[in-house]
């Protein structure tokens, strides 16, 4: 009951403005209500200089581990902002640490966040402001988080990220070899789920996606953006991709 809550704790996403619309309109109404508050999500990590955001707590998209103790600090009075990017020996890391507890919507889907960030620059998008270059979680992290998900009785698991294509680009490795590794850990009956990719990741790896999405354990499913059917506007939004790329990858995998 939000109304009986000592803090909320409000989500945000920044791909549209109707949904930063909604974020800034629960803030006002937890502040109408005497409610202490805490920020999370990509709308504080962008810009959180913003008016409406000042003197509030704020966690960070790769600090939601640390949530509870941010929570605790809020209610105690006190106003903590944890933004920072966590780091090894220099290297960007993927974000919170995947075998933490989690309460699924679903509990028969497990949503597994591959990576984080991205490699491209589009001139339209302020996610990029909030999640960064790219950082891929490690094979074994996944796979392990996978085994874990399925010995708690989940039935699916769907992976996600900014750009799924662009997996292990900055650890060495590739988004097929990733999946190879998860059906192999994919019991009887469970399913895996792609999110989604944009073509030029796909275009390199076109015959082991075509094998991988007709594996029995797999679905024959993949998000592709269009964004626009013409290159010049492609151009424009600088997707680094054009009409005929699309194309290929759509005509390619419905053949196989």
């Amino acid at each position: 009951n939000a109304a009986e809550a000592d803090l909320w704790l409000l989500n945000s996403c920044t791909v549209k403005s109707p949904a930063e619309d909604h974020f800034r309109n629960s803030i006002k109404k937890a502040q109408e209500g005497k409610k202490k508050v805490v920020l999370a999500g990509c709308v504080p990590q962008a810009q959180p200089r913003q008016d409406y955001l000042q003197g509030l707590s704020i966690i960070g998209v790769q600090q939601i581990d640390r949530v509870v103790e941010v929570v605790e600090e809020t209610i105690k009075g006190h106003s903590v902002r944890l933004l920072g990017q966590k780091k090894d020996n220099g290297k960007r890391l993927g974000g919170a640490r995947l075998d933490l507890p989690k309460i699924r919507k679903n509990p028969l889907i497990e949503i597994i966040s591959i990576n984080t960030g991205c490699l491209n620059a589009c001139t339209y998008c302020k996610t990029k402001h909030a999640r960064g270059e790219l950082a891929s979680y490690s094979i074994e992290e996944l796979v392990n988080r996978g085994k874990q998900s399925f010995e708690e009785g989940v039935c699916e698991i769907w992976l996600t990220s900014e750009d799924t294509g662009a997996y292990g680009r900055d650890i060495g490795t590739d988004l097929p070899t990733l999946l190879w590794k998860l059906v192999e850990v994919i019991p009887e009956g469970a399913m895996l789920r792609l999110g989604m990719t944009n073509p030029p990741y796909i275009l390199e790896h076109l015959e082991e996606m075509a094998k991988i999405l007709n594996h029995p354990r797999v679905y024959s499913f993949l998000h592709v953006p269009v964004q626009s059917a013409s290159d010049s506007v492609l151009m424009d939004m600088k997707r680094e991709y054009c009409v005929a790329d699309f194309k290929r990858v759509v005509d390619f995998l419905k053949t196989r």
